[in-house]
């Protein structure tokens, strides 16, 4: 039997070590998913506390092979949602500002934090070693957003052109940054 089975079924039967165990395991995770709807550590706690409150009441008795943490964290957006919806009407999942960038550890984002520091110095460089033209191309294309059509009026060039350069500015910048 699958050891989030045995916990479940402990919980299940009125052992509330299972559920506490569960709880343990789980909270941290629910947590950091909560906090991505809505930036306020106490209401999602409060959340958190109430999908537990939940179980216990209903003395939910859900199948075998299932995951937890699935059920856990739907759990936990529903009753977000609902409790956004109370205070605010016709909220929709859509309406909710979530932020969901990876957490690293300490270590991998001074790891991560050194390896773009390496590439924007050389991707620096390798804009320095493009001519006056390419670099002017990329920064209306990257920079200023314009689509090829708008960079031929800028600058005065055909179509084929302003593509062509573009194209080998990438392909320059490529080899200097790799």
């Amino acid at each position: 039997m699958d050891r989030d089975d045995e916990k479940w079924q402990k919980s299940n039967a009125g052992d509330e070590s299972g559920l506490s165990t569960i709880y343990r395991q789980n909270f941290l995770p629910m947590f950091q998913y909560g906090i991505k709807f809505k930036d306020d550590p106490d209401f999602i706690k409060d959340r958190i506390q109430d999908v537990f409150c939940k179980l216990i009441q209903a003395n939910t008795n859900l199948r075998s092979k299932f995951s937890i943490r699935y059920y856990l964290l739907k759990a936990l957006k529903n009753s977000i949602l609902k409790e956004l919806d109370r205070s605010k009407k016709n909220i929709s999942i859509e309406d909710v500002p979530m932020r969901f960038e990876a957490a690293f550890s300490l270590e991998e984002e001074i790891i991560e934090k050194e390896d773009k520091t390496r590439k924007d110095k050389a991707l620096l460089d390798g804009l320095k070693s493009l001519s006056h033209r390419q670099r002017e191309i990329i920064y209306l294309r990257y920079e200023c957003g314009l689509e090829y059509d708008q960079i031929c009026k800028v600058m005065d060039l055909k179509n084929d052109s302003v593509r062509k350069l573009v194209f080998r500015a990438i392909k320059s910048l490529k080899k200097i940054v790799e």
